[in-house]
């Protein structure tokens, strides 16, 4: 499958405030873990991907490229900031580590919406802007690097109407019908939810073409 000319970024360098116990990318949601989960996406869209960390040594023996923040805000967009800074092309798909969801078929769908003169692609759900499920170009890094400098570290704060294109929630739930993909495992009640929903309505494979095609739960009856 031929791949796109765009970096996989992956934020991995929060911390587990709200899910005590093992850095919350490593719970298993079916048989992968969530970092599993996204790499395993990534690597079949992408020639690079970059997960951002603390500490290198937490994620040794995974298939990306592993760096750490350059700017030492410790916050989401000192991560972004890093992810465009290491990326090898000018475009990078960027999210956060406790995202086991990620849709191939929305990908693909920003990915087709990339237009000259635009900086961000991003979904608009119905509860917001996913700034971490979303395109970036590195043409954004000067604006980012300005922030962090001022201290402006909400991510939110970079967008330029001009410059962005925002996906409407009536596309995004035509591919992603429950929007599966703006589940963030923050808390034990998002893990229980992300669990049930692989136990009960399977997995979700998708095709070259990004068709979603349904893969019973082991637990299922045939006839289902």
């Amino acid at each position: 499958m031929e791949k796109f000319d765009c970096t996989g970024v992956i934020l991995a360098g929060g911390c587990n405030s709200r899910l005590p116990g093992i850095k919350k990318t490593f719970h298993k949601i079916g048989s992968k873990t969530i970092i599993e989960r996204i790499i395993s996406v990534f690597s079949k869209l992408f020639p690079q991907v970059i997960l951002v960390v603390n500490d290198p040594r937490d994620f040794l023996g995974l298939d990306a490229l592993v760096v750490t923040d350059i700017d030492p805000s410790q916050c989401a967009l000192a991560g972004l900031h890093a992810g465009l800074f290491y990326a090898d092309f000018d475009w990078s798909y960027v999210t956060a580590c406790d995202t086991p969801f990620v849709s191939e078929k929305i990908i693909r769908y920003l990915l087709a919406q990339r237009d000259y003169g635009k900086q961000i692609i991003i979904p608009k759900t119905r509860g917001g802007l996913e700034m971490l499920s979303a395109l970036y170009h590195k043409s954004c890094l000067p604006r980012v690097e300005t922030n962090l400098e001022k201290q402006v570290f909400k991510i939110k704060k970079i967008l330029r109407p001009k410059k962005s294109i925002q996906i409407p929630p009536r596309v995004l739930e035509y591919l992603d019908q429950d929007m599966r993909f703006a589940l963030n495992v923050n808390t034990l009640q998002d893990l229980e939810t992300a669990r049930n929903w692989v136990l009960t309505q399977g997995e979700r494979k998708e095709g070259k073409d990004g068709d979603q095609v349904q893969e019973k739960s082991q637990n299922s009856t045939p006839g289902e």
